[in-house]
């Protein structure tokens, strides 16, 4: 959301501050509705005015105020001078998320210190 917006004003979104705003989400979390957890509902009971299915071009519908970004934090820019930010949602949703790789292509040094990385995790 923008900086700017009444909302970026609380510490955290919760479902009742969602109802009535136009939202955009994520065309997967649409259409399996992951995010009825947090909203308390069904997702058809919210203003969504767009989906997306990468984010890069959603910055710019929230940097004109046409709607409220749902995303994972850290995925859209929201640096000091940006003129958006970033609210966590409460409850905290989380999304869970997988490497994957072929096992028979040859990978790079960094790209096997990478998966080494993530092996010990």
């Amino acid at each position: 959301m923008r900086k700017d917006d009444p909302l970026s004003k609380h510490e955290f979104i919760t479902p009742d501050l969602l109802m009535d705003i136009p939202l955009i989400i994520s065309k997967k979390a649409y259409l399996t509705n992951e995010l009825s957890g947090c909203l308390d509902d069904d997702i058809e009971n919210h203003h969504i005015i767009a989906t997306f299915n990468l984010i890069n071009n959603t910055a710019l519908l929230a940097e004109e105020g046409l709607g409220y970004v749902v995303s994972l934090d850290k995925i859209i820019q929201v640096s000091d001078d940006s003129p958006l930010c970033f609210c966590p949602l409460e409850p905290k949703l989380e999304a869970p998320l997988s490497l994957v790789w072929r096992q028979s292509a040859k990978l790079s040094p960094a790209a096997s210190k990478l998966l080494e990385f993530f092996r010990q995790l």
